[in-house]
């Protein structure tokens, strides 16, 4: 219970990711604000949260919408007094940007910025102003992609939107280290989501009348899960990981080594 009396607010908190990181946060003691721009994925968290024993409220808001997440930092402080930690998690789905880059609409370009790059800049902005208003040594914590470290044809846009993050996460740790407020980011890699589960189709032997999934491509043997994620979340969360700031923290199974 490294995190007894703190409050983290999670965005994305959809039941994949999200929704992990939210109950990781919890297990270890903190009260939960989950916010999503879908009103179900933020309520559902906040009930799981709570049925399993923690503290959460569930509030709806458009990471990308500046009214909407000063609104969202404010309940939050109304629901439990403080903000202590904020993990940027809200991620633009899967659309038009998926092409070859001289192929993607604009509108589309721009729509994986602003959740992706604009969110995360907007939530942080709202939680620093409290951090430093109430002299907190706090915690940002980004979720960014092994995209964000390596390009790959056919994602310019998510890609370049998550280098853009890994950018603004070394960026406001170098501002806000004289103030003790740690930022960091985690990179996913493979993992058993949603969207995951959805490329493992696509890519499966349906020959036999049924999906095949195909075997881990690495070193450990396995896809990860979000409870690989939580933890990681957990631990730059905890007052151990003071002294870390600035970093990315591949969490991939050894498929992507720096």
């Amino acid at each position: 219970m490294m995190l007894q009396d703190k409050v983290a607010l999670v965005t994305g908190t959809s039941p994949n990711i999200g929704g992990g990181i939210a109950e990781g946060l919890a297990e270890a003691g903190a009260a939960i604000v989950a916010v999503d721009a879908r009103a179900e994925n933020a309520v559902d968290c906040a009930r799981y949260v709570n049925i399993s024993g923690g503290r959460a409220s569930g509030i709806t808001a458009d990471a990308t919408n500046e009214a909407q997440v000063k609104a969202a930092v404010a309940g939050a402080v109304e629901a439990f007094g403080r903000v202590d930690i904020l993990v940027n998690n809200a991620v633009a789905p899967h659309g038009a940007d998926r092409d070859w880059t001289w192929k993607i609409p604009e509108e589309a370009w721009d729509k994986v910025f602003r959740v992706n790059t604009k969110g995360p800049f907007l939530m942080s902005s709202a939680v620093i102003r409290h951090l430093l208003e109430h002299k907190s040594q706090g915690r940002i914590i980004n979720i960014t992609s092994m995209a964000g470290r390596q390009g790959s044809a056919q994602r310019a846009a998510y890609s370049a939107s998550k280098f853009a993050l890994t950018g603004l996460t070394q960026s406001m740790a170098l501002e806000l280290a004289p103030y003790g407020i740690t930022v960091n980011a985690v990179s996913p890699g493979p993992m058993e989501t949603a969207r995951g589960a959805s490329r493992a189709a696509r890519a499966a032997d349906s020959t036999d009348g049924e999906f095949v999934a195909p075997p881990p491509t690495t070193p450990v043997g396995r896809i990860g899960v979000p409870d690989d994620i939580a933890r990681a979340v957990v631990f730059l969360a905890e007052p151990a990981a003071s002294f870390i700031t600035g970093e990315t923290i591949n969490i991939s199974g050894g498929e992507l080594m720096f």
